[in-house]
């Protein structure tokens, strides 16, 4: 499997082409250590989709961006420290977040990092905490094979269009340290990230590989699908970053 694994990782490549001292995380403390995303009020990302061909090859792109942006950050104690989250929603091209759209609105998740990486801490809706863990979702630094488990995160710019349940853990394991990913956003050297988001077994098994760059964030993301009754691999789509600040 891990043969299997690292084959459509290559493949993959070429088609593409906490703080001591004190009980409050605060932003300007993060310049202690190498920080997987920049987490401050007003960042945003903005990526396009494109839709793949099982095989990898296509690439047909969305009309329309989609990304996330931080738009308020929120307190918890977590182990007896007092954390400050931020939150992350989805936002349109117009970087609006999705709570202008109540009919869609899932609310925000809760993230805040330190010398351990990057952490999932909760899910918010209207400044309630739905949800509270604290998940090590992309450990950093790292290395290739080693695993944490936690939450499912992110599962798509558009939101969670499978429907997967808040509650469901899952494995996050990196895959590489040193990948190059092309964007429309620029060529980056990433470390990778695979999730499964959601798994049928004996039927398939929906994955997705986070490329990030360090100090940026998350620059990319390909979606994949494994067929259990053939031990194969098939695409579905690549979201490319176009826009951050």
């Amino acid at each position: 499997m891990k043969k299997l694994i690292t084959l459509i990782i290559v493949g993959m490549f070429i088609i593409i082409g906490g703080c001591e001292g004190g009980d409050v995380v605060k932003p300007d403390q993060l310049i202690e250590y190498d920080t997987l995303m920049p987490l401050n009020l007003g960042n945003y990302w903005l990526y396009r989709e494109y839709e793949l061909n099982s095989d990898g090859t296509g690439g047909t792109p969305s009309q329309w961006k989609f990304g996330f942006i931080i738009d308020d950050t929120i307190s918890q104690v977590i182990n007896g420290e007092k954390i400050i989250n931020y939150k992350l929603f989805n936002c349109d091209e117009g970087l609006k977040p999705y709570y202008d759209k109540p009919g869609s609105f899932e609310g925000s998740k809760l993230i805040y990092q330190n010398r351990n990486g990057l952490y999932y801490s909760g899910i918010e809706k209207y400044d309630t905490v739905k949800m509270s863990f604290n998940d090590l979702v992309f450990p950093y630094p790292t290395e290739k094979g080693k695993s944490e488990s936690g939450h499912v995160f992110y599962y798509s710019t558009v939101g969670n269009y499978s429907n997967v349940p808040d509650d469901v853990i899952t494995q996050y394991t990196c895959v590489s340290t040193d990948s190059l990913l092309s964007t429309p956003f620029g060529d980056f050297r990433c470390v990778v990230y695979k999730m499964a988001y959601a798994d049928y077994e004996p039927l398939f098994r929906d994955e997705v590989y986070y490329f990030v760059k360090v100090g940026l964030g998350i620059v990319g993301m390909v979606e994949m699908v494994y067929h259990y009754n053939l031990g194969k691999y098939s695409y579905i789509r690549k979201t490319l970053l176009t826009d951050y600040r």
